[in-house]
């Protein structure tokens, strides 16, 4: 999960170890590009407006990445176009995070990895 917030990104991390996830938070955008190449993580749940940039920012470093990676972005910008941009540069997805409560992401989550 790429947060800015680290109380937000807390409260989703217990929730998704809880549920047998492995969850690791990241708070810098280029650090995340980074780590989501060398550990090719299942998920990565981006939050779209960070300070340095986010998860735009992130899937553009992203460009020409062929992993595995599933690449969401999770924010409470409603932007059309931001959903458009997004989804241009490669997210397969684009989540309202005041839609989901924990629990209901954890669910969102195995849906989008099958389980």
């Amino acid at each position: 999960m790429v947060e800015d917030d680290e109380m937000i990104g807390e409260i989703y991390r217990r929730q998704m170890e809880k549920s047998g996830f492995e969850v690791e938070i990241i708070s810098d955008s280029t650090k995340a590009a980074e780590r989501i190449i060398k550990t090719e993580p299942d998920l990565v749940l981006m939050d779209l407006l960070m300070p340095g940039g986010g998860g735009i920012e992130i899937l553009k470093q992203l460009k020409g990445f062929q992993g595995k990676t599933k690449k969401i972005i999770f924010s409470n910008e409603q932007e059309s176009e931001k959903k458009v941009e997004a989804q241009s540069l490669g997210a397969d997805d684009f989540w309202i995070k005041a839609s989901f409560t924990p629990s209901q992401l954890i669910e969102e989550v195995k849906k989008v990895l099958g389980l």
